[in-house]
């Protein structure tokens, strides 16, 4: 197995990986507010938790599904015309498209990375309801879902660097997709 392959194996199955593990969190979104509709009509008694709590959970899953999503091509793409482009200019519309995409999520890692800094450096709480959690957990989600973004946007850079000049590679999602990318 040669290096790029390998490389792209370990960065493809951590996004799996990550993405399999947070999706669990969609059976804590819907315990929570199971729980919250049967305290708040069946027994009369609503939370003071629940919605807060099932928004924090599903802000962390959305988030952190974003590696997840793009490694199995899920983001919004024009589909349609890139199709229709011979597998060059695929690759050249990718390079440029994951180069710009790169270079904003560093600049957004950045931010975010202070941006929870900041958060746990105050020991930041909500003020959106009585229950008031803790915030600097759910921000720091922030930087490690967008640092995950960056790594599996390499590797699709990569696959487009390679398409583009014409490298031949063992590309693990060959198999997948059905389709030589």
């Amino acid at each position: 197995m040669s290096k790029v392959t390998h490389y792209l194996r370990v960065q493809d199955g951590l996004s799996d990986w990550v993405g399999r593990v947070i999706s669990w969190l969609t059976l804590g979104i819907i315990g929570v507010l199971l729980y919250e509709v049967v305290a708040r009509y069946v027994v009369n008694s609503p939370t003071i938790w629940g919605h807060e709590l099932s928004t924090m959970l599903f802000g962390a899953l959305s988030i952190l599904a974003g590696s997840y999503t793009l490694r199995h091509q899920g983001h919004v793409r024009s589909d349609v015309i890139y199709r229709l482009m011979p597998l060059r200019a695929r690759a050249f519309c990718d390079v440029v498209v994951y180069t710009l995409g790169i270079a904003v999520l560093l600049v957004f890692f950045f931010m975010a990375v202070d941006f929870a800094y900041y958060s746990w450096s105050i020991g930041e709480y909500s003020n959106s309801s009585l229950w008031r959690p803790p915030l600097y957990p759910i921000k720091a989600t922030i930087p490690l879902a967008v640092g995950l973004l960056i790594l599996q946007c390499l590797a699709e850079w990569l696959r487009g660097v390679l398409r583009l000049l014409g490298v031949r590679y063992d590309d693990p999602r060959d198999d997948e997709f059905g389709e030589t990318r």
